[in-house]
């Protein structure tokens, strides 16, 4: 696919496990006549430091691989990128949609209330009342708060993840507990 094809894969780089990185972003559409796309931020409030001159771009038809930046930019509250490679917005159409990752020590620990959504995916979740309600699958940005979609056998259940509802997440033990009364 064209823009794919063009982008400078860094090799020596390639054998970093997925495990050592963390998502911050996701390609959005392009920008201009020179290929920039824009940065759709995972965390809108993140400093940026995580920017550097390698990235690692990931989507559905497109293995996790480590690809050079070409340039940053700023443009009023947008982030803009350009990859090394790509010189129009006919190159650039085809990352659209992939995700952004960089390196976990690119990036500040996160707070004692506060976790990478990586992290999160795959932690048992224990209701006080019900006991196991399954696996986080999934996190999405709903407004104020993300969502978790916890997952068993048995079903599907979406926790708002506000103070309200999440007693405690024990990283180390991977287990989350919480109190969510509206669950049936």
């Amino acid at each position: 696919m064209r823009g794919l094809d063009l982008l400078r894969i860094r090799e020596d780089l390639s054998s970093r496990g997925k495990a050592s990185l963390i998502r911050v972003a996701r390609l959005g559409k392009t920008w201009g006549v020179h290929g920039h796309l824009i940065v759709r931020l995972d965390n809108p409030d993140s400093d940026q430091t995580w920017r550097d001159q390698v990235v690692w771009l990931q989507g559905e038809a497109w293995p996790m691989a480590p690809v050079e930046v070409d340039k940053w930019k700023a443009k009023g509250d947008r982030l803009l990128i350009r990859l090394a490679g790509i010189a129009s917005p006919e190159d650039s159409k085809a990352l659209t949609g992939l995700e952004l990752w960089v390196p976990r020590e690119s990036l500040p620990e996160p707070e004692l209330d506060e976790h990478y959504v990586q992290d999160l995916l795959g932690m048992k979740v224990i209701d006080e009342l019900r006991g196991e309600l399954g696996h986080i699958a999934q996190v999405f940005p709903a407004g104020a708060a993300d969502v978790w979609v916890v997952r068993s056998p048995e079903g599907e259940h979406m926790i708002p993840a506000v103070s309200d509802f999440v007693i405690s997440v024990d990283r180390d033990a991977r287990v989350i507990t919480v109190r969510y009364e509206e669950l049936e």
